[in-house]
């Protein structure tokens, strides 16, 4: 009973290792839009606090990307950690004389990065790659109101997640009742800055009209939609469009700077044949 205890044990533990530092990197784009700083640069110095609690990196700026004006050394406090342990294995540590592309954030009056959960790294004695570097070239005249966005993981923590603000069970509740031949959709729901329906289409086709997708080849995001569908749509796809052609959603915008952007929501419809009744999934 001990060894499976032990076993047991090791197991959670490796498991909690595993995913404690399981995150998606945001956009490049997006994280630049969002920073403060965004800079190449050499760690000239690292002193660490009196209790070892913290340690401080200065940085020398050898070159900035965003516009605005940057000191010519940027200070940066972090946790310090003496050994790595299972319960916080997304501990990482910056040492002297390290060249990083940092993606520095302001939290609470202080300037933050990381190299978890972040586009912020360590660089070899190649530099910056080209298509990064072909991005930071560019990425001041980057608008975000001119893209649409999604809930991919990639781009979730820089906007709110949108919930509809009509009462779906009232308008579903006068859903067509019909002996349907498909029964079952998701629809892909492309709403714009005031959480107005612009257009739906069914999920397959969004999934599988890629060439209709146009997506800026530099910042990688989506542009515009023009999705052809390539099969007729059933009686029941064409009633489930209209139900959520009636509904209204909340305002999708950037978290820090609060802009409203036009964006997918992806939906699911049902009837069930034997309440004779339409359901939806939020």
């Amino acid at each position: 009973m001990k060894t499976v205890r032990i076993i047991v044990l090791f197991f959670l533990l490796s498991t909690l290792k595993t995913f404690a530092c399981s995150c998606d990197t945001p956009k490049l784009i997006l994280e630049f839009y969002s920073s403060k700083y965004v800079f190449r640069g050499k760690i000239t110095s690292k002193k660490f606090s009196k209790d070892s609690a913290t340690y401080t990196i200065k940085f020398k700026i050898f070159e900035s990307y965003k516009k605005g004006n940057i000191p010519k050394e940027i200070s940066f406090t972090h946790h310090y950690q003496k050994k790595n342990g299972p319960w916080n294995s997304c501990y990482t540590e910056e040492y002297l004389n390290q060249e990083w592309l940092v993606f520095a954030e302001e939290k609470g009056g202080k300037l933050y990065f990381s190299q978890i959960c972040s586009n912020s790294r360590l660089l070899d004695n190649k530099g910056i790659d080209t298509y990064t570097q072909k991005l930071l070239n560019s990425a001041n005249d980057f608008k975000l109101q001119d893209y649409i966005y999604n809930d991919y993981d990639s781009e979730r923590s820089e906007f709110n997640y949108t919930k509809p603000i009509t009462n779906l069970d009232s308008i579903f509740k006068n859903g067509k009742i019909k002996d349907y031949e498909k029964t079952y959709t998701v629809l892909a729901l492309y709403i714009d800055e005031k959480g107005k329906l612009i257009s739906s289409h069914t999920g397959l086709d969004m999934n599988h009209s890629e060439p209709n997708f146009v997506y800026d080849p530099i910042f990688g995001l989506l542009k515009s939609i023009n999705v052809q569908s390539k099969r007729p749509l059933y009686e029941f796809e064409v009633e489930a469009m209209a139900l959520y052609g009636k509904v209204d959603w909340e305002i999708k915008k950037h978290r820090k700077t609060k802009i409203p952007v036009k964006y997918i929501r992806y939906v699911r419809a049902e009837f069930d044949k034997e309440t004779k009744t339409w359901k939806h999934d939020i």
